[in-house]
């Protein structure tokens, strides 16, 4: 549910590199600092967000899955957790946990009533973790969900875990298929999960990055926004390539 975003770090590594060697090799840090500053602007560039995202979004069509399909229940993956603090004495569900919990929430109103299982376990410190599936619950609750309809699994701490321990509660339920909700960009890697459980999957992703760019003059700026989002799609590739040679996926 959280993860080391390297880029950033390492190209400001890079820059303080090259001042430092800058009395000793003139020519050779000045290329070093132009290369690191190429990729900071490459990689804080919205039109690159949208070359990475679509490389991860385009697996799946988008869109809810039609009304034909047959399926036991939605299945909403976690994301992030804003825990609490002096200013806000209680966590808070991230910005990638509503966008996902409201797709499952509208697809129960407007597609199919089925039953919504909700994956995310404890994060936070010892003493103060917040199960992020509880949370997921309440936002579902606001958004119509009848809370009998609501399956909590609250136990895992990522995307495997959300698959081994949501696929355990599905077949105890007689579940079998289905409808798996969360963002485009991580869809790839919680489907093959999910697969590998033996279930079988129906994607249906939100949140899809790759339609965010338009043809205006901002989205031809830098935006720290970018560099997140550039961040999200490499975890997922490296995540990719892990879960497979480590037999998750």
């Amino acid at each position: 549910m959280s993860h080391i975003k390297p880029v950033l770090p390492l190209v400001v590594f890079v820059l303080l590199a090259a001042v430092w060697g800058l009395p000793r090799w003139r020519r050779g840090a000045r290329k070093l600092a132009a290369a690191a500053a190429l990729v900071l602007f490459l990689w804080s560039w919205p039109p690159v967000v949208w070359l990475t995202s679509a490389t991860l979004e385009s697996w799946y069509p988008y869109g809810p899955p039609p009304a034909s399909t047959e399926a036991g229940a939605i299945v909403v993956l976690s994301a992030g957790l804003v825990p609490p603090d002096p200013s806000q004495p209680f966590a808070v569900a991230d910005i990638d946990t509503r966008v996902r919990t409201r797709y499952a929430a509208w697809l129960y109103r407007h597609w199919r009533r089925l039953p919504v299982v909700v994956s995310g376990g404890p994060v936070g410190p010892p003493g103060r973790k917040v199960v992020i599936a509880g949370l997921m619950r309440d936002l579902l609750i606001a958004e119509g969900v009848d809370p009998a309809d609501i399956w909590v699994e609250g136990r895992s701490l990522d995307t495997y875990q959300n698959a081994v321990f949501s696929a355990r509660l599905l077949r105890s339920r007689g579940v079998r298929r289905i409808v798996l909700v969360t963002q485009g960009y991580h869809m790839p890697r919680a489907v093959a999960c999910f697969r590998k459980q033996g279930l079988e999957v129906v994607p249906a992703p939100c949140g899809l990055r790759s339609l965010e760019f338009q043809d205006r003059f901002e989205e031809f700026l830098p935006s720290p926004t970018a560099i997140l989002h550039n961040e999200d799609a490499l975890h997922e590739w490296i995540g990719l390539a892990w879960y497979w040679i480590s037999g998750r996926i």
